[in-house]
């Protein structure tokens, strides 16, 4: 069975990386988003087994992503990985 991670940083070459590998050594599905606001309705529209977010982004940083995705009852229960 496939898993599905979102890949969420607002610098390109290290969504891309992460993609790469993941993809090559995991066999996942791999979602990517460069902003808070843009994996929130990732994460509200497709079935994720976890996420990984970037601490340090503009507009909606890491924790305030974190703290939108656990209020959300479609999304509280996707791991998150910092």
């Amino acid at each position: 069975m496939s898993r599905n991670i979102l890949i969420v940083d607002d610098e390109e070459d290290v969504r891309t990386i992460a993609k790469l590998g993941l993809e090559m050594d995991t066999g996942w599905n791999v979602l990517t988003a460069y902003s808070g606001r843009e994996a929130l309705n990732i994460a509200a529209n497709s079935k994720l087994d976890v996420i990984l977010l970037d601490m340090m982004m503009p507009d909606l940083d890491g924790p305030a992503t974190l703290q939108q995705l656990k209020a959300n009852p479609t999304t509280r229960l996707i791991p998150v990985i910092y």
